[in-house]
């Protein structure tokens, strides 16, 4: 963005102190996984319930939801049975997941970023965006975001094999996805020249086909066939399958106000110089994440229930946290010089630290409505402002209980302490040009009859 004034120099950003990072992020994760609520409901409940069946001896279960991100859970469940206490370790799961992957990641992206880029990355992932809510349950977008999202990392490092594994099983988990698999892929191998891009699309087919095979006694039968919602006053609802027209889903998965990435994930929205710049060693992954994100874009946006069903936000869309928390991140460290450019990245970021916030504490409060009459109105929640999930805590004057503060608190403390660079520069520059706007009106000529 121009800028015809001339700016002040930048401020070089501070260093964050490996200690304090470390620190920060450990103290996260012990507040992810003691502090915020937790419980299993949904398509979470009916993959805990296949499993219980199967440890049982009750056989494979045929559920029409993948198994392949939800079966390393298993051991959590046999030590919830020491102690009656199997809802809890499971509950957890998508805590421990996401651990391990902020883990990897960090090991990936070591020496590729600079240091207070990746720890702000790796900071604001578990405390803004979407990814704090997915942590309450016992979901499977996590388990795909993380393990595609470092599969991407591992795979741009030269350990192809290594993100072949990781790609294949995120990808298996959430076969929707396989589009977007083949659009980053097919990208990657028209730049490399490298036949080994068809390793992670063989390895996710095959899972997703053996799963099918061993579930449903055919590689092709996946337990949605005849899957559809209620029919209500939209035009399109009440058909199965991939029946929503393409234009209309990409249009409300992008910009509607409680399904919208726009409002959910603004990161991805940020394009000025100099926090591209930071990210130019990373310009491949980051491009591969987002032409991932591009494809579950448009298959998702087909599908009957694009809106991810009675749940908070895009939740399919999960994954967006990653290169939204990335482009984020090196905004803030490094801040664009113009004071309008600041301005909207401070909004991005005071945007996504609420949507992180409301994620944890607030769910899907007073969406109660939504569900009435088989959800005749459901699309209130996902079009009106008032209804969207993010501002029903302040329309209908949302309440916290005293864990939630210290969620709260812990969220605005790190976010504030890592965009450190941002909020001075915005503060030095701002107050410059509010001086030269106020010398120039100083010498404006005097009003006369």
């Amino acid at each position: 963005m121009a800028d015809p004034t001339p700016s002040p120099p930048s401020q070089p950003a501070t260093n964050i102190p490996n200690r304090v990072a470390w620190g920060l992020l450990a103290l996260g994760l012990l507040l992810l996984f003691f502090v915020l609520p937790h419980w299993i409901e949904g398509d979470g409940r009916l993959r805990l319930d296949a499993l219980e069946g199967w440890l049982a001896g009750h056989g494979i279960p045929n559920t029409k939801f993948p198994l392949v991100g939800s079966i390393p859970s298993i051991p959590l469940m046999l030590l919830g049975r020491l102690g009656d206490s199997t809802e809890f370790w499971v509950s957890r799961y998508n805590v421990i997941v996401y651990a391990s992957g902020l883990g990897v990641l960090y090991a990936l992206l070591r020496g590729r970023l600079p240091n207070d880029v990746l720890a702000t990355f790796l900071l604001l992932l578990g405390t803004t965006g979407m990814l704090p809510n997915s942590l309450t349950g016992f979901g499977a977008e996590t388990f795909s975001a993380m393990t595609v999202g470092a599969g991407f990392a591992a795979w741009t490092a030269g350990r192809w094999k290594t993100g072949a594994v990781l790609l294949g099983v995120g990808v298996a988990n959430l076969p929707a996805s396989f589009v977007g698999l083949a659009l980053a892929l097919g990208w990657w191998a028209w730049r490399m020249k490298r036949v080994r891009a068809l390793a992670p699309l063989v390895v996710s087919a095959g899972l997703w086909l053996l799963e099918n095979t061993l579930r449903h006694k055919s590689p092709f039968s996946t337990g949605y066939e005849s899957d559809h919602g209620f029919q209500t006053l939209l035009p399109y609802s009440g058909l199965p399958g991939f029946s929503y027209p393409t234009f209309f889903g990409v249009l409300s998965l992008l910009f509607s106000f409680g399904k919208g990435l726009l409002f959910f994930a603004p990161g991805l929205f940020l394009a000025f110089g100099r926090g591209l710049e930071a990210l130019r060693s990373l310009s491949q992954v980051l491009t591969l994440w987002m032409l991932y994100l591009a494809g579950m874009v448009l298959v998702y946006g087909t599908w009957w229930a694009w809106y991810g069903g009675f749940t908070w936000g895009p939740r399919f869309l999960t994954f967006a946290s990653l290169p939204a928390s990335l482009l984020l991140a090196a905004q803030i460290r490094r801040p664009p010089r113009s004071v309008l450019a600041m301005t909207v990245v401070l909004a991005a970021l005071l945007l996504s630290l609420w949507v992180g916030i409301d994620g944890a504490t607030f769910g899907r409060f007073a969406q109660a409505q939504c569900q009435a009459n088989h959800y005749y109105l459901e699309s209130f929640c996902w079009y009106v402002p008032e209804f969207s999930v993010l501002w029903t805590p302040f329309v209908f004057g949302g309440q916290l209980w005293w864990p939630q503060y210290i969620l709260v608190a812990f969220a605005v403390g790190v976010t504030g302490y890592v965009a450190y660079p941002l909020l001075r520069q915005w503060a030095v520059t701002a107050w410059r040009d509010l001086g030269l706007a106020w010398a120039a009106y100083g010498r404006r000529a005097p009003w006369e009859f």
